[in-house]
């Protein structure tokens, strides 16, 4: 029996937790990323030069950077980005002598092009790419032991994967037939238990806003929000 790689147990425990378990787990490595990022790597000059590029992380990934331990760091990336910005910016901005010729300029299509080029990004959001690769490492390592008892118990008790994921999943190539057929049979039971704990909660419900009689389907509506549209990262 071969060993079983982190990736796989992290899997197991992450699915006794509420929630799809690779938004749980992708939630936590980008976490972890930032702050050895910040900790280590902020003068890496390839690492800065990637961001540069992407004109700084993005708005969902940005939320991460608050923080007193990080706040150098982040001043000297944003400074990075703007001064890259402004630079490129002066080189499509060429210096004009008067208002009415600066306007003209402005009605001039291929210098405005040059500004958005400027500010565009020119590569993806480092994090978004980071994050990209952690979800297909993980749903892979799914799809790769859903045959093996612990794993397909421990998918059978869980939450099931949230929609955005199921389908990343489904388009991974290389998934063995009946290891997909297996993981859908479970999602779909997953699905149907969550949609009668939302039926049951709306019929007890009924527009009265007492929920001291509910049982499992008292909190059916926030587990159906996070199945349907995934955990936002960088938000709790």
């Amino acid at each position: 029996m071969h060993a079983k790689s982190s990736a796989y147990h992290e899997l197991i425990e992450a699915m006794s937790q509420p929630g799809c378990p690779i938004c749980r787990l992708v939630d936590r490595a980008v976490r972890q990323y930032v702050d050895v990022f910040f900790y280590e790597s902020v003068t890496n000059v390839e690492r800065r030069a990637e961001i540069r590029e992407a004109r700084g992380y993005c708005s969902v990934h940005g939320a991460l950077l608050a923080g007193h331990a990080r706040m150098l760091g982040v001043a000297i990336i944003q400074h990075d980005v703007i001064n890259d910005v402004l630079r490129e910016v002066n080189r499509a901005l060429p210096e004009t002598p008067t208002k009415r010729r600066r306007l003209e300029d402005w009605v001039n299509a291929p210098m405005r092009r040059a500004v958005l080029d400027a500010v565009r990004p020119k590569r993806m959001c480092p994090l978004c790419e980071y994050e990209r690769d952690q979800e297909g490492m993980l749903l892979r390592t799914l799809a790769q032991e859903i045959h093996e008892d612990a794993m397909r118990a421990a998918f059978e008790r869980s939450s099931g994967l949230c929609l955005p994921h199921l389908q990343t999943l489904l388009q991974l190539r290389g998934v063995k037939p009946h290891h997909l057929r297996l993981l859908m049979q479970i999602e779909r039971d997953i699905l149907l238990a969550l949609k009668a704990d939302l039926e049951e909660y709306l019929a007890k419900s009924n527009g009265s806003y007492d929920y001291t009689g509910m049982g499992r389907e008292a909190d059916s509506l926030l587990r159906a929000v996070k199945l349907v549209s995934g955990r936002v990262i960088g938000r709790r």
